[in-house]
């Protein structure tokens, strides 16, 4: 077995590393007679996988049949319906077996050609993780980036009516989900920043810093509510104090650029 395992994941290994000196031959033909003498889940699935990057796809089948339903299953079964082309089957694979990763890795993909596309996966994967109730931080995180992507949608010039609300719906429900984790409070606070509700993201950016004193983005975020509000002193003191915690920080070279502008004659 061992033998067997070192030729199967000699890939992974080293260059110098002894697994690399094994013929990978040697680890698939092992592999197989275990399967007829002792079949196990995980023999199979790596067989699977062996034959799908050989290009075999209908023995990657034979041996996905044989494994009993769970991630694993779904897994191999969504490789091998994206290595034949039909990236729809292999995702509702993925989304059967809640392939994070994977899934999130697609978002990403194709989030900026395809903001809309984007956020439809988004939405049904926030919704598979919502039924099983086992992944609450993923749910979270799929909240915010529903909310991310709604907002992705209005910067590539699809109506600020239509999917505002739903960007504001989704940072809300994950600062909820995770009310100490200032990622999504940032989110909220940036979003009512974005719609110049003033009051909402100082409300906001107050929380952030409750939470992380030392938030560089949550001082900055203030001295911009500040700054345009006409409050120059302030947006100054906010400077001070968020270029105390991260002078280098993005947030506070824009905010430094915006109060100079302001304060030149």
């Amino acid at each position: 077995m061992q033998l067997g395992s070192d030729a199967l994941f000699a890939r992974a290994a080293v260059a110098a590393s002894l697994p690399r000196a094994v013929p990978k031959a040697w680890g698939t033909s092992i592999y197989r007679a275990i399967d007829r003498i002792a079949p196990a889940p995980f023999v199979a699935r790596e067989l699977g996988r062996d034959a799908l990057r050989r290009g075999d796809s209908a023995s990657a089948t034979a041996y996905a049949v044989t494994l009993p339903a769970g991630g694993a299953r779904d897994a191999l079964f969504a490789s091998i319906e994206r290595a034949r082309g039909d990236e729809g089957a292999a995702i509702e694979y993925e989304l059967a077996g809640l392939d994070l990763p994977r899934l999130i890795a697609r978002i990403d993909a194709i989030s900026t050609r395809h903001p809309r596309a984007a956020y439809a996966l988004a939405v049904r994967l926030r919704d598979r993780l919502a039924i099983t109730t086992t992944h609450p931080d993923a749910l979270a995180n799929a909240y915010w980036r529903c909310g991310m992507l709604a907002t992705n949608a209005v910067y590539h010039g699809h109506r600020p009516a239509r999917w505002n609300p739903r960007a504001r719906r989704a940072f809300l429900a994950a600062a909820r989900m995770a009310p100490y984790d200032n990622n999504y409070a940032l989110a909220v606070a940036a979003y009512y920043y974005r719609t110049r509700e003033n009051a909402r993201a100082r409300r906001w950016y107050r929380r952030v810093i409750t939470v992380n004193p030392s938030s560089t983005d949550g001082w900055s975020g203030l001295g911009s509510v500040a700054l345009r509000e006409g409050d120059l002193a302030g947006a100054r003191r906010y400077l001070a104090t968020a270029l105390r915690y991260g002078p280098t920080a993005g947030s506070v070279r824009i905010l430094a650029r915006k109060l100079a502008a302001r304060e030149r004659p």
